[in-house]
């Protein structure tokens, strides 16, 4: 796998340290819809188990939170293959919205590992990347988010009241600023792990044919984030799925859902 050079990580926490301040100013009116936790969400490809996804949220005494999700392969040529993905981000949350810090993105491939990682610049709104093409940077503008915290900004959207609503947000990918859509679709009941989730379901639009656009089961319990993402991809069905939460106490009940709900 080709690592990051000591430099450039030398930077990101430069610029953690830099911003410190930054996410001390938040008020605790300004607390985000999520918080603390670690989970682990089922992977399966056309019904077929593939691997589990880890992800864990902590805050920092600081203020600065750290989000990180990465793949763990169960089915058996997945992990002959040693495919793999990682993604981190460093954010602040003030002024009720996500700020991103830094990001970091590797898929382990054979033969064909890629990495990128953002230093996001808000003096001079561009940030400062390094990729395994070489370095670069990437035009920034207020609100801008990264593909992982993109998440969580749609939880705080969510949270303050725009529920139900279409959403916009301009994300930042490897070499590019997009501006990218949220669509909202219904409100569904959901049964996940036994227990039902009261879910707002959104299509995330990166543009026709991409990879990465997916439907989302947001959940107000867990925080606005999503018990389930379902990705089709050169007709394979990927769906990810909330297989374990800690702290516990976050979750609804075990049983089903009430007769009336609206279970899709």
């Amino acid at each position: 796998m080709k690592t990051i050079s000591g430099s450039a990580l030398h930077c990101c926490w430069i610029a953690i340290w830099m911003l410190t301040a930054v996410a001390s100013t938040a008020t605790a009116t300004e607390a985000p819809p999520f918080s603390e936790h670690e989970a682990s969400y089922a992977v399966t490809r056309n019904g077929d188990a593939l691997g589990v996804l880890q992800s864990s949220l902590t805050r920092r005494e600081d203020g600065l939170w750290h989000y990180r999700v990465e793949s763990e392969a169960t089915a058996f040529l997945v992990r002959v293959l040693g495919l793999s993905t990682t993604e981190a981000a460093w954010f602040a949350w003030t002024d009720e919205a996500v700020l991103p810090l830094t990001y970091h993105h590797v898929a382990e491939r054979p033969g064909r590992d890629r990495f990128w990682q953002h230093r996001y610049d808000w003096t001079e709104l561009h940030t400062d990347t390094t990729t395994h093409n070489g370095e670069t940077r990437v035009p920034l503008a207020a609100g801008a988010v990264d593909p992982l915290t993109l998440r969580l900004a749609a939880a705080g959207e969510i949270a303050a009241g725009r529920g139900g609503e279409d959403l916009e947000f301009l994300v930042v990918e490897r070499d590019e600023l997009e501006t990218q859509q949220y669509r909202f679709l219904r409100r569904e009941s959901l049964i996940v792990d036994g227990r039902c989730f009261d879910t707002q379901v959104y299509e995330r639009f990166r543009k026709e044919g991409s990879s990465r656009n997916y439907i989302a089961w947001h959940a107000p319990a867990i925080g606005g984030l999503p018990v389930r993402i379902v990705y089709v991809d050169d007709g394979d069905t990927i769906v990810i799925e909330l297989d374990d939460w800690s702290p516990a106490t976050a979750l609804p009940e075990p049983g089903a859902c009430p007769a009336d709900a609206n279970t899709g």
